[in-house]
């Protein structure tokens, strides 16, 4: 096996104990590690690609409100309704995302997604889809997944295997041509490869990561809503996460997620919540201006030196 293997087989066992260890706190866990998916199923499209994604919700909220709409009217199972959940919303949002980056680029991209998501959250609390959506009171009762040992191991072993393909995807040929296009766009045409084909994988790879996790996401609140799928908090929560540890790398996305909810938990008899967001987007702002990498790879740099 190679060295990354063994740092992600590492990552699942350090976190499988901590799921021992906090027992009494299991739900908090669980939901730590959703978020730590998203984070990093964002930060690894928007750090590597060159295009910021603010619509990335528009995969987690396609797939969750898809699931919860086969599971509460038409009755199927989780077993079906999640997979489709993944597939159309995967697919969906793909074939919406990704033609809109091979057309425009910079701040255009950015506000066309953030404005993709204020349409959709917009467009399922109409009262022309009230009765598929549920409007503003979403979509529930829907069967649930119970917070227990075998989904927290789960979603942690999806979290390192994710993990480990997308470091994988970016060392590999396809990835060092997507360095390259993200530095130099007229180099990689020069040389007759459209980068657009190697972002628009690194999206669909993303998305497909980030609608597996909306569609098992969805299923663990028990309803679907705007709140947990489409809601411009919801996404600027992840990116804050990924800012805070690191968003250029894939273990700093995840150790900043931990850290947030375990921070929120803390938080959460203290203060409210405007307090709890205000605390934890001024720590964010606060990383961003005085260490724009991120903690996790200040807390590896300085290991480093401590270590020689």
């Amino acid at each position: 096996m190679t060295k990354e293997s063994y740092k992600w087989i590492g990552l699942f066992v350090i976190l499988t104990v901590g799921t021992f260890l906090f027992q009494t706190h299991l739900y908090v866990v669980i939901y730590a590690s959703f978020f730590a998916i998203f984070a990093m199923s964002w930060s690894f499209f928007t750090s590597f690609s060159g295009y910021l994604n603010l619509g990335h919700v528009i995969f987690i909220g396609i797939a969750g409100y898809t699931t919860a709409i086969f599971n509460y009217h038409l009755d199927f199972p989780m077993f079906l309704s999640i997979p489709l959940g993944i597939a159309i919303g995967a697919g969906g949002g793909w074939l919406l995302l990704n033609p809109l980056h091979r057309k425009i680029t910079g701040l255009s991209f950015e506000m066309v997604t953030f404005l993709g998501i204020l349409v959709l959250s917009d467009l399922v609390l109409t009262s022309y889809l009230r009765p598929i959506t549920g409007a503003d009171l979403g979509i529930s009762p829907i069967d649930s997944l119970l917070s227990s040992f075998p989904l927290s191991i789960s979603l942690i072993a999806l979290l390192c295997l994710s993990g480990y393909f997308f470091i994988w995807f970016l060392n590999s040929r396809y990835g060092k041509v997507l360095d390259f296009a993200r530095t130099n766009t007229d180099l990689v045409k020069t040389a007759g490869l459209d980068p657009h084909k190697y972002s628009g994988l690194c999206l669909l790879y993303s998305g497909i990561v980030g609608a597996i996790g909306g569609a098992l996401y969805i299923h663990f609140s028990g309803s679907a809503g705007v709140s947990n799928t489409f809601a411009l908090d919801f996404q600027i929560h992840m990116i804050v996460m990924a800012i805070i540890g690191g968003r250029f790398s894939m273990f700093g996305s995840i150790f900043g997620a931990y850290f947030v909810i375990l921070l929120e938990e803390l938080l959460r008899g203290m203060v409210t919540g405007p307090i709890e967001n205000l605390v934890v987007y001024s720590i964010g702002f606060g990383v961003y201006f005085f260490s724009p990498e991120g903690l996790f790879p200040r807390i590896a740099s300085i290991k480093k030196r401590l270590t020689g």
